[in-house]
């Protein structure tokens, strides 16, 4: 699996994600974007408006559901 995680200080949702993506083992890129412009401006190419924003093997996901990663995941075991 090749993920990229863009997050931001202060940003709760990130923290999920962390924790969830710890949790399950998931291996990913993770991309402070607070004070890096040129990395915010990567999240709005790709549509994004907000952190977290994730890209999972090349498919971007603007909000993040442990259900909807769930489904992802079992996909990949089975």
């Amino acid at each position: 699996m090749n993920i990229q995680l863009y997050i931001s200080d202060h940003c709760i949702a990130c923290e999920e994600v962390i924790d969830y993506f710890n949790e399950k083992k998931i291996k990913y890129e993770l991309i402070n974007v607070t004070h890096d412009q040129e990395r915010f401006d990567e999240v709005l190419r790709l549509g994004g408006i907000a952190t977290p924003l994730i890209v999972w093997n090349g498919e971007v996901i603007y909000t993040f559901d442990p259900n909807k990663f769930e489904t992802i995941l079992e996909g990949k075991d089975g």
